[in-house]
C-alpha cells in the first residue's frame, strides 16, 4: 500500500465532500476503504490524529474505535485543534457513558419529539444499525407501552437476550415489564412487548381493549408484500396477510411508529407503470419516509469471478485459479481466504444445495486438520440426541456450519456463535441468513442467483450481500460471485413494495376485504363483504369469534362451523373422547382426531398439510397426519426421526422431513386450522348447552403443546429461545426438575444457565418486581 497516495486521494475526496460535490454516503465508502487499508499498518501519533479527525468528519467515530480490534493503540497523546474539534463533536453523539450513535442514527433520533405524532418509515442498509436506534428512541421518549414486532421467533429471542444480558440495556429491564408471550397475566404501568406479527395478533385478540400502545416498531415491513418475502419456497399467501394485519392494528390513533426494512425502493413519479399503493399507505397514515439505502456503514466490494484465472479482490486477497469447475473454484477460493486467516459465508439457493456443498468441502479434505476440541461437548450432545451420521454433525467436525430453516433453532444459534468465535471457518446458508442473523464474516461467496426456484430481485440480492462485513467488526465486506448471474440482480431495476389494501386493482384475499377502505374496493369486493356478513348473521356468530385466528378467512370459519353442526352423535362423542385423551394423557384418540381432520380438510390451503390429511395409512383407516401427531406427542422430535429411520429413510432425509413437519406444518399450519376448529366447536357446543364458551372443553391443551411443546410460562419462553428438549422438560416438571437437571450433559448445562438468566430477568424485570 502506498500510504502517501492513499492519504492524498482521501484528502482530495474530503475537499470535494466539503464543497458539496460528493455525497456523504459516497465519502463513507472512501473512508471505509482507507481505514480498511491502514488498519494493520504501523500508525504514528499524526496518523491517529488524522484518523480520529476523518472518522468524525464523516460522523462515524466508531471507525476510529474499531482500530482497537486490529490491535492498534488508539491513545492520542498530542491534541491539535482538529483532534480537539473531533473529540468535541464525538461527545455530541454520546447517548450514555458507554454508548454512542453515528451521525445518521442521530438524525433519526432527533426526528422524534414529544407532543407530536412521530411516524416514519426507515429504509436503510443492513449495516445501518436500525434496531439499536429503536431502543434509543424508546429511552429518549420514555414511552409507557411499546411493542416491537420482528419477523421470526429467532429475532424475537435475540432481542430478548440482548435486553437481558447486555449491561448497556439495563435501563429496559429495570424500567419495563418485558413480555414475549401472547398470554399476559399482568399488565404493568410500563410494558415492552416483543412479538412476531402472528403473536401480536394473538395478543390483540385477547387484550386489545386493555392497553394503549404509545410506540410500535415493525421490522422487515416489506413482508406486507408477498412478492418480497425472502424464502426458497412459494408459500400460500398468509405471512403477508399477518404482516398487513399487524401493521393495521399497530397504527392506532396517536401511536408513534417506526417501520423499517432494508433497501426498499420508492415511488417514481415519472413511471406510469409504478405501483403507488405503498406511497398511499404512507400518506394516509401520516408516515414520513426516511431513505438511507445508500448509507453502507460497512462498504461492500463485488468480485464477479467468471472464467478468470486470476482476480485481485483487494489489497489483502488476490485470487488465482488452476481449475475451471465451480466446485473446484469454490475450494480454491476457500483455501486462499483461509490463508489470510478469515472465515466466510456461502450463500446457497436451497437447503439441499447447502448440505450438498458442505459435503463437497468435506470431501475436498481442505479442512482435514481442523480440530473441534473446543466445541466437542456440543458435537457430543447433538450426536446423542439426533444421529451421529447427520451431515450437519459431520460438517461441524470439519469446521463447517450449515444454517437453514430445517436445522433446529438452538443448533442454528450455536452454529452462528461458533462461527463468530472463529471456531468454524465456513457457514453455508440459505436465505435464513438474511433474517437478522448477525455474523462476523467479512466474506460472502454467492453460489446462486435464486431463492429456491425464484430468481432473486434486486432487493433480495442486496439483502444477501449485506451479510458481508459487520459494523464494529469490519470496514469492508467482500462479495465474491462464483459462476452465476447474481450481479444482474444487484444491478437490476428495483421494484417498489405493493400494499394491496391501498390498490383498487390488486386482487384481494377475503381477509383483506375487511381491512380495506371503500375507495380501494371494487363493487365485486363490496358485494362479497355483504354476502359474508349475511352468512355470519344467519348463523348468529359474533364478531369476537371471527376476530380470532385472523389469518383464516371468515368464509372458511363459517364452512368449518357448518360442518360441525352436521356431525352426528357418534362423531361428536369421538371428539369428546379425543379431548379427554388430550387433557389426561396428552395423546390423541385416532378416531376423534380423524373426525376433526375431516371437518377442516376442505378449507386447508397448504398443500403439504392437505396431502398428510388425505393420504391414508396402509390399512386405509387413518390419515398420515394422525400417525405423525401421535408419534410426535409420544416421543417428540427425536422419536419422530427414529420412526422415519426405522421406515428406511436415510438419516439426513429423516431429520429434514421431521423438521419440515414439526417447524412448518405442525407448529403453524396444523395449529392454525385446529385452532379455528376448536373455537368453532366450542361456540357450537356453547350454543347447544348454554355454557359460556370459555367453559367448554376443547383442544386448547393440544394446541399449546404443538405450538410451544410446553405449558408453563417458563417452558414456553425456553421453547421460544430454542433449547434442547431436556431443558423444556425441566421447566415443565416441577416435581422432577432436580432429577432432570442432574441428567443434563455439559452442553445442556451451559444453555440452561443462559436461559435461566433470560427467564428470571423477564419474570422479575420492570414494574413487576
Amino acid at each position: 500500500m502506498d500510504r502517501i497516495e492513499e492519504a492524498t486521494n482521501l484528502i482530495k475526496a474530503l475537499n470535494t465532500y466539503r464543497n458539496d460535490e460528493l455525497e456523504d454516503y459516497e465519502f463513507i465508502k472512501i473512508v471505509c476503504s482507507y481505514f480498511d487499508k491502514i488498519k494493520q499498518e504501523d500508525l504514528s501519533g499524526a496518523d491517529l490524529s488524522f484518523l480520529k479527525y476523518i472518522s468524525n468528519i464523516i460522523g462515524i467515530p466508531h471507525f476510529y474505535d474499531l482500530l482497537e480490534k486490529f490491535e492498534q493503540d488508539v491513545t492520542i497523546n498530542s491534541f491539535d485543534l482538529n483532534t480537539l474539534s473531533a473529540v468535541i463533536y464525538e461527545s455530541t453523539l454520546n447517548i450514555s457513558k458507554h454508548n454512542k450513535v453515528h451521525k445518521y442514527q442521530k438524525q433519526i433520533l432527533e426526528l422524534f419529539k414529544p407532543n407530536q405524532l412521530n411516524r416514519y418509515f426507515l429504509s436503510a442498509s443492513t449495516s445501518f444499525g436500525k434496531t439499536h436506534i429503536v431502543f434509543e428512541i424508546i429511552k429518549q421518549m420514555d414511552y409507557d407501552n411499546v411493542v416491537l414486532i420482528f419477523p421470526t421467533i429467532a429475532l424475537l429471542t435475540e432481542n430478548l437476550e440482548r435486553l437481558t444480558s447486555d449491561e448497556s440495556y439495563n435501563f429496559f429491564v429495570k424500567k419495563y415489564s418485558i413480555h414475549t408471550l401472547s398470554e399476559v397475566e399482568n399488565i404493568d404501568d410500563k410494558n415492552l412487548f416483543i412479538y412476531t406479527p402472528e403473536r401480536f395478533l394473538s395478543f390483540v385478540e385477547k387484550r386489545e381493549n386493555e392497553i394503549k400502545f404509545n410506540f410500535a416498531f415493525i421490522d422487515e415491513v416489506y413482508k406486507i408484500d408477498n412478492d418480497y418475502i425472502i424464502d426458497e419456497e412459494v408459500r400460500e399467501n398468509e405471512r403477508d396477510v399477518a404482516y398487513r394485519l399487524a401493521v393495521f392494528y399497530s397504527l392506532k390513533k396517536d401511536v408513534d411508529t417506526l417501520l423499517a426494512g432494508p433497501y426498499i425502493d420508492f415511488s417514481k413519479p415519472d413511471d406510469e407503470n409504478y405501483n403507488r399503493s405503498f406511497d398511499r399507505f404512507l400518506e394516509n397514515n401520516e408516515i414520513k419516509l426516511i431513505d438511507y439505502n445508500n448509507y453502507e456503514i460497512v462498504n461492500k466490494t463485488y468480485s464477479d469471478i467468471k472464467g478468470k484465472k486470476s482476480y485481485e479482490v483487494d489489497h489483502n486477497l488476490d485470487l488465482t485459479f488452476e481449475k475451471s469447475s465451480k466446485n473446484d473454484r469454490l475450494i480454491e477460493i476457500l483455501q486462499q481466504i483461509f490463508n489470510i486467516n478469515e472465515n466466510t459465508i456461502i450463500y446457497c439457493y436451497s437447503r439441499s444445495s447447502a448440505e450438498s456443498y458442505a459435503k463437497t468441502i468435506i470431501n475436498s479434505e481442505l479442512l482435514n486438520e481442523h480440530s473441534y476440541e473446543e466445541y466437542a461437548e456440543f458435537i457430543n450432545h447433538i450426536s446423542d440426541n439426533y444421529n451421529k451420521d447427520w451431515t450437519v454433525i459431520n460438517a461441524l467436525k470439519k469446521g463447517i456450519g450449515i444454517h437453514h430453516g430445517l436445522v433446529p433453532k438452538y443448533i442454528q444459534r450455536e452454529t452462528v456463535s461458533l462461527f463468530n468465535k472463529g471456531l468454524l471457518k465456513v457457514l453455508l446458508s440459505t436465505t435464513t441468513i438474511t433474517e437478522g442473523v448477525n455474523t462476523s464474516a467479512k466474506n460472502l461467496i454467492v453460489l446462486h442467483n435464486k431463492k429456491g426456484n425464484k430468481p432473486l430481485k434486486k432487493f433480495d440480492a442486496k439483502n444477501i450481500a449485506g451479510r458481508a462485513g459487520r459494523f464494529f467488526h469490519h470496514y469492508n465486506g467482500r462479495v465474491i460471485v462464483l459462476k452465476n448471474n447474481f450481479m444482474q440482480a444487484i444491478n437490476s431495476e428495483p421494484e417498489g413494495i405493493k400494499h394491496k389494501n391501498y390498490d383498487i386493482e390488486s386482487p384481494k384475499e377475503e381477509i383483506d376485504l375487511f381491512y380495506t377502505e371503500d375507495e380501494y374496493l371494487t363493487e365485486e369486493d363490496k358485494a362479497k363483504i355483504i354476502d359474508i356478513n349475511q352468512l355470519q348473521e344467519d348463523r348468529g356468530i359474533p364478531d369476537e369469534i371471527f376476530h380470532l385466528y385472523k389469518v383464516v378467512s371468515r368464509k372458511d370459519k363459517i364452512e368449518i362451523y357448518d360442518k360441525i353442526t352436521l356431525l352426528n352423535e357418534a362423531q361428536l362423542e369421538a371428539i369428546k373422547k379425543l379431548i379427554r385423551d388430550i387433557n389426561y394423557k396428552m395423546d390423541i384418540d385416532n378416531g376423534g382426531f380423524q373426525v376433526v381432520l375431516g371437518t377442516i380438510e376442505s378449507v386447508v390451503k397448504n398443500q403439504k398439510l392437505k396431502f398428510l390429511i388425505q393420504e391414508s395409512d396402509r390399512n386405509k383407516e387413518y390419515s398420515l397426519l394422525t400417525h405423525f401427531v401421535h408419534f410426535y406427542l409420544k416421543d417428540g422430535f427425536k422419536g419422530s426421526v427414529q420412526y422415519k429411520i426405522s421406515q428406511g429413510e436415510p438419516v439426513d432425509k429423516a431429520i429434514s422431513k421431521t423438521a419440515e413437519f414439526v417447524y412448518n406444518t405442525l407448529k403453524y399450519q396444523v395449529v392454525k386450522y385446529l385452532g379455528v376448529f376448536n373455537i368453532m366447536y366450542k361456540f357450537y357446543i356453547s350454543q347447544q348447552t348454554g355454557q359460556l364458551i370459555d367453559e367448554v372443553s376443547g383442544l386448547d391443551r393440544l394446541l399449546t403443546k404443538l405450538e410451544y411443546n410446553a405449558f408453563t410460562e417458563k417452558g414456553r419462553i425456553a421453547s421460544d429461545f430454542g433449547v434442547p428438549t431436556s431443558i423444556i422438560d425441566y421447566y415443565e416438571n416441577e416435581e422432577k426438575a432436580n432429577e432432570i437437571k442432574n441428567l443434563f450433559d455439559n452442553y445442556e448445562l451451559t444453555i440452561f444457565e443462559k436461559v435461566e438468566k433470560i427467564i428470571n430477568e423477564e419474570n422479575t424485570g420492570g414494574n413487576s418486581v
